[in-house]
């Protein structure tokens, strides 16, 4: 049997920049070991399967998995769906409004004009804050001086739990090398699978920030483009950076230069009161490659 798929870069407005997605749009009763093992030949960040939604307000339902694990919620397999979808006619150029259930739930999508995508994600939900600056900087293998002291180093989620560290300048970012026994040890204690650096410095004067991800325990040694935590890095700062009155917040994000895969994410984040709400991350997509998978029984 021969099963079509896709290859989108996500959060570029050129191809070969951003975070490849594979997408298999119309795959066969598959269990989830087939998949896992498909996202593993596929051997990207994350690979997504589209099933009929059986719900007559949702376009689709999608699953996705890293190399290593399924994922109930990521951002550019999310928003990269829904432009592959678009792409190939499963879904009319014209719909400017997509939703797409994941393990999560039903995630709102909307279109700008021009054709950048907009996915709404879950509230934010803020967790442990990690006092150890020294326990992060050597899992880092940095200086603990290269860590911000004015803001906290926190796990932030709107879907999925990410660490967030700030750091002091963006050669600290660049210097980042994992240190992977003390890592696990922070992961399992915060019960997170990514760590994610961050430093007000930026390549591009247009970035509010410059930020690096890191899930090498879910086969993600780095990812060039991460949206789920980028919505997570939006409502941190939001509420730390002393944004002051702005409403919405609005930054941009810049990722994956360290990997030679320049990305850039757009960032909104409404608030009630201090603390942050509506929470929505975009960017534009360019597909790459069609192909088919070929399976025998």
């Amino acid at each position: 049997m021969e099963y079509p798929f896709y290859q989108a870069d996500v959060f570029t407005d050129r191809p070969l920049g951003g975070n490849p997605l594979a997408v298999f749009t119309r795959p066969g009763a598959w269990d989830p070991a087939l998949m896992q093992s498909l996202a593993r030949e596929m051997n990207l960040s994350e690979t997504v399967f589209v099933f009929p939604s059986g719900e007559k307000e949702v376009d689709a339902g999608i699953r996705i998995f890293t190399p290593g694990k399924e994922l109930p919620f990521a951002g550019h397999p999310t928003l990269g769906t829904a432009f592959v979808l678009r792409e190939t006619g499963d879904l009319p150029r014209d719909q400017s409004r997509i939703r797409l259930r994941l393990q999560v739930g039903v995630l709102d999508l909307r279109v700008e004009e021009g054709g950048r995508i907009f996915m709404r994600q879950p509230p934010p939900q803020f967790g442990e804050v990690w006092d150890s600056r020294q326990d992060l900087a050597e899992c880092l293998g940095l200086d603990q001086r290269d860590i911000d002291p004015h803001l906290p180093c926190q796990v932030v989620s709107t879907g999925f739990p990410v660490l967030f560290v700030p750091l002091t300048c963006l050669e600290c970012a660049g210097k980042v090398s994992l240190q992977s026994a003390r890592l696990k040890e922070i992961f399992d204690r915060t019960g997170v699978d990514m760590i994610y650096v961050f430093t007000q410095e930026t390549l591009d004067p247009l970035s509010t920030l410059h930020v690096r991800a890191f899930a090498p325990f879910i086969g993600i040694p780095e990812d060039p483009a991460t949206g789920s935590a980028g919505g997570a890095m939006g409502a941190y700062w939001a509420r730390y950076s002393g944004a002051g009155g702005k409403v919405p917040v609005r930054i941009q994000i810049e990722q994956g230069s360290e990997m030679g895969r320049p990305s850039t994410l757009f960032v909104n984040v409404e608030r009630e009161g201090d603390r942050p709400s509506l929470v929505e991350v975009g960017g534009d997509s360019r597909l790459v490659i069609r192909g088919h998978l070929y399976l025998t029984d």
